[in-house]
């Protein structure tokens, strides 16, 4: 890496050759200050990647990252990468790949948690020792995981929202909840759940908990920000562009709000979406009566 790469803003988009991902990169080479972005494109399959990449015109400092989230092989390679070609360095990492589905399988359910808890812990774990002063690291979390924790019996709800709550203590949780929800006893946790999505509900609640954790944990060492963002009902593959949703442009521009304001408008460990801080839960007031269980997606 040059001297003058060296000085450029290295930002790690995952899951990014598609939908939410993409649009933030789009929005990220449509910023003034673009030219002094380098921008790593992370993408689960490379072919993928590779075409995503054309689409957006091949520019310069854009460049691929074989990355799956769910794979710690591929977390350590995609870490090697960057130590080898971008200089070990990383100012912003945006852990954007998610998965999702309305079933509510044993299966799906440990599948959900691989990719957007455990996925995100592995990546933040390799990826934090290479964020540099001032950095910020910006999970895409969801406010189905707020409903859910609406949702939840009173004692498990108040373990959740525990400023105290450690890592161990929320690994915990979410091996009781999966456990649950293979069991079908997931009643016993969250008795009259108003979304047929409980393992996403579940890993959501788990992501934004897990950010509240890594800030206290990260913030003083690189005074790095740690945030959670919604990105809102987005028209992508992940929910199958399901009815309602809005244009992924402004999923993006809710995630970039956080990459791009001042810290000092910001609170470390929070959970934002359209530029406001939303509470840790709040009753779900969407229509799910129309919807129909699908095949899980990835992004």
């Amino acid at each position: 890496m040059s001297s003058k790469q060296q000085k450029k803003r290295v930002i790690l988009v995952t899951g990014a050759n598609k939908g939410l991902g993409f649009e933030v990169i789009k929005k990220l080479l449509e910023e003034s200050s673009s030219s002094n972005n380098l921008i790593l494109l992370g993408s689960r399959d490379l072919k993928r990647g590779q075409d995503a990449l054309l689409e957006l015109g091949s520019p310069s400092n854009v460049h691929i990252l074989q990355l799956d989230t769910s794979s710690a092989e591929s977390i350590a390679r995609a870490t090697n990468e960057i130590k080898q070609k971008y200089g070990g360095h990383l100012d912003v990492l945006i852990n954007n790949a998610g998965i999702a589905s309305m079933n509510d399988t044993a299966e799906t359910a440990r599948d959900i948690f691989a990719t957007n808890y455990y996925g995100i812990k592995m990546v933040n774990k390799h990826l934090f020792p290479l964020i540099r002063e001032n950095g910020r690291v910006v999970n895409v979390s969801s406010e189905v995981g707020a409903w859910t924790l609406h949702d939840m019996v009173g004692d498990i709800q108040k373990k959740y929202k525990s400023a105290t709550l450690t890592e161990e203590e929320l690994d915990s949780l979410v091996k009781d909840y999966i456990s649950a929800i293979a069991t079908k006893t997931a009643d016993k946790i969250v008795p009259n759940p108003k979304l047929p999505a409980l393992a996403y509900g579940g890993s959501k609640l788990a992501l934004t908990a897990l950010t509240r954790i890594q800030a206290r944990q990260w913030s003083g060492a690189k005074n790095v920000l740690v945030a959670a963002v919604c990105p809102g009902y987005c028209s992508t593959d992940l929910n199958h562009h399901g009815a309602g949703s809005h244009p992924p442009a402004l999923g993006a521009e809710s995630i970039l709000y956080v990459v791009n304001t001042p810290k000092d408008n910001l609170e470390n460990g929070e959970f934002y979406q359209d530029g406001k801080k939303l509470p840790q839960s709040y009753e779900c007031t969407m229509d799910f009566s129309k919807l129909k269980p699908h095949a899980e997606n990835k992004a």
